[in-house]
Parts: structure tokens; sequence; C-alpha cells
């Protein structure tokens, strides 16, 4: 048992080698989506196309989780954990080295009014964010309403606008 154990979790560190092509083909096929319930996938699928890891599937509600809903997911599970804010350098920068080490790494943001946003940490390097005044993450993320905005390999500033920032909270994936 402790071999299947030990087995599951090194396969949990290990990358999709072709992530970068799968990744830009759902972005494709997300922007031609017309079915918000479908669509939805897109953005919990991405922790899957990268990291191998299908934490956004609820096999209870028979699919991808809504972004508000991951937010609560990660927030309340103990197979994440919180790294900050997204205005603190040092959580930007653990959720970089987090990526680069081939473990996943979110950024989550949850309004008031229950609406939500995601973004997925890719591997790569910090960028410089004019408007952040930071360097942020290498991203990927889906926007719901808005899926001509939708982007990858992008800096994490692209997702949020700066006056969401002090709501941005970092989460990376125990191992």
């Amino acid at each position: 048992m402790a071999l299947i154990f030990f087995a599951s979790d090194v396969f949990s560190q290990a990358i999709n080698d072709g992530w970068e092509q799968e990744l830009n083909k759902s972005l494709t096929e997300f922007t031609n989506c017309e079915n918000v319930a479908l669509c939805n996938a897109f953005i919990g699928q991405s922790l899957k196309t990268v990291y191998n890891i299908n934490d956004f599937y609820s096999e209870k509600l028979g699919r991808y989780l809504f972004p508000h809903e991951i937010a609560s997911f990660v927030g309340e599970s103990d197979r994440w954990t919180l790294l900050g804010h997204a205005y603190e350098p040092d959580a930007l920068s653990e959720a970089q080295k987090y990526a680069n080490e081939k473990k996943a790494a979110i950024a989550v943001y949850k309004s008031d009014n229950g609406q939500g946003h995601m973004a997925l940490i890719l591997p790569g390097d910090l960028i410089p964010s004019g408007s952040w005044g930071v360097k942020v993450p290498n991203t990927a993320s889906f926007f719901i309403g808005e899926p001509e905005k939708s982007y990858i390999s992008k800096g994490l500033s692209y997702g949020f606008k700066k006056n969401l920032i002090k709501d941005v909270l970092i989460y990376a994936r125990k191992y």
C-alpha cells in the first residue's frame, strides 16, 4: 500500500511534457466555446493539462468547479497551502518556484458577490509588471465572460487588475 501511495505522489509531480501545445489547443477551443457550463471546464482542466492533477473536478457535481468554487476549495482543502496575497513579492516568487519545480500553484480571486477568477501559474520566469510594480509569475487564464482576454504565458498582472491584488490569493499544491 505504501508503494502505491508513493508512486501516486511521485506521478503527481510529473508535469505533462506536451502542456504548452495542449494548453494552446484548449485556449483555441475555449475562445470558440458558446456554452458557459461547458466552457467552464477549460479552467479546471488547465490544472490537469499542465500538472496532471484533477483536483478541480467534482465527482459529486459531475463537472469541473467554477472559479469561485475553486477559490473556496483550495481555501478549505488540506491538499493546498496559502502562500500569500498577490501583493506580496515573496508569495509571487514562491509560486513561480513551485511551478518551475513541476508543482502546481494558482492565483484565485473571489468577489463579495460570489464571482471568481483563477490563473494557473506556469513554469517560466518572473516577469516585471509595470502595473503592479513587482515581478509576477508566468500564468495562463481563461475568462468566462470575456474569452478574448484569455491567455497563456503572460504575467499574473495580466489576469487581475491592480485594484484586485489585495484580494487575490496565491496557493500551492502540497505533495
